[in-house]
């Protein structure tokens, strides 16, 4: 005698967030850093509450090139993004790469409407099962139409957790300027200090004030949204964060906004990325413990170290990409290495890769 049973679910189960997913390993939601193979290393995307550092590398932007996969998901995944720079103004039509998957209608690749009518005369040449050949034949357009059409009559896909991306391409202006980011460069945070009374000499607290803030508009944990809202996802990005460009009050200055962001994001549905100029804080090439320090406020650390400059001269690395031999195409651009696996809720990484 054979029984089956069914899981019960309770019927007031909260949606998750679009585009993130559950960690089976210890049930934290993560979202995409943009790049799957770097998910990929983090056990699965970067977890939601966490801090990822990036440690720049001297010669090359690969890190500021991160950052932009990081930017683009946020608006493909419909994302709450905010970006602090006080290096340089910033420009996402031009500095963050656009989508080429099929969904978004920014590949090449989309096939035209009398695609549907060639795949159906081909289907009808086409030998199928003998149990299969009496069934109706199906427009597989106007099913994915009628399958993906609300009651309502508007059209609703599933945001992917990952997009693909093409550095090649850009993000449309209209969708930057429908999209909900916000933007802190450095006249925004001279602004920001000018308007302050207590943090009016600390970069470092204006930017940890107005994050606070923002987890406090509908990305805090603690307090249950009101019925009707979808919950969403607050991304933070921090550019070069303890550059010459930013200034505090002391020289621990970037610990304690380190320290007071983690403790912030513990209880938000938010997540930041920093990338860290680490080869600015070394004497005699040996890293000050400052250094230590910081990768150890953080979750998830890796660093960027390309090969531009450091096992050949720069005449040889052109004359290498001008002739483009197939053994040049095939050579890697560098190292990522891992300092640092996020263990959020967990005493062990979840990754499988390594």
């Amino acid at each position: 005698m054979s029984s089956s049973f069914r899981k019960r679910t309770p019927a007031n189960q909260p949606k998750l967030p679009p585009a993130t997913k559950i960690n089976p390993h210890n049930a934290q939601l993560l979202i995409s850093t943009g790049v799957p193979s770097l998910d990929d290393l983090l056990g699965g995307g970067l977890p939601v509450g966490g801090v990822f550092l990036i440690e720049e590398d001297r010669r090359t932007g690969y890190s500021n090139t991160l950052l932009s996969y990081y930017s683009s998901q946020a608006i493909a995944a419909g994302h709450k993004l905010c970006i602090v720079n006080a290096d340089r103004d910033m420009d996402l039509a031009t500095q963050i790469p656009g989508w080429a998957s099929v969904s978004r209608g920014q590949s090449a690749t989309v096939l035209p409407q009398s695609r549907s009518k060639n795949a159906l005369a081909g289907d009808e040449a086409m030998k199928i099962a003998w149990r299969y050949k009496n069934l109706p034949k199906v427009d597989t357009d106007e099913a994915n139409g009628d399958r993906d059409t609300l009651a309502g009559g508007s059209r609703t896909e599933e945001t992917p957790f990952c997009e693909r991306f093409d550095l090649s391409m850009r993000v449309p202006q209209d969708v930057i300027e429908s999209a909900d980011v916000e933007i802190i460069d450095s006249g925004s945070l001279a602004k920001m200090m000018a308007s302050g009374t207590t943090h009016s000499s600390d970069m470092y607290k204006c930017v940890l004030d107005r994050v606070s803030a923002l987890i406090a508009d509908g990305y805090s944990s603690l307090k249950p949204l009101p019925p009707g809202v979808e919950r969403n996802i607050l991304r933070i990005e921090l550019c070069s964060l303890g550059s010459g460009f930013w200034r505090g009050d002391s020289d621990t200055s970037i610990l304690q906004f380190l320290h007071a962001l983690r403790g912030l994001l513990r209880y938000s549905y938010a997540a930041c990325v920093v990338s860290f100029p680490a080869h600015l804080y070394e004497e005699s090439g040996v890293r000050l413990p400052i250094v230590r320090r910081v990768e150890h406020l953080c979750d998830a650390v890796i660093e960027l170290e390309s090969f531009e400059g450091a096992y050949a001269s720069p005449a040889d690395i052109v004359a290498r990409q001008a002739k483009g031999d197939n053994n040049t195409k095939q050579e890697y651009h560098g190292f990522v290495h891992i300092r640092k696996l996020p263990r959020l809720n967990s005493l062990t990484a979840s990754t499988g890769r390594l």
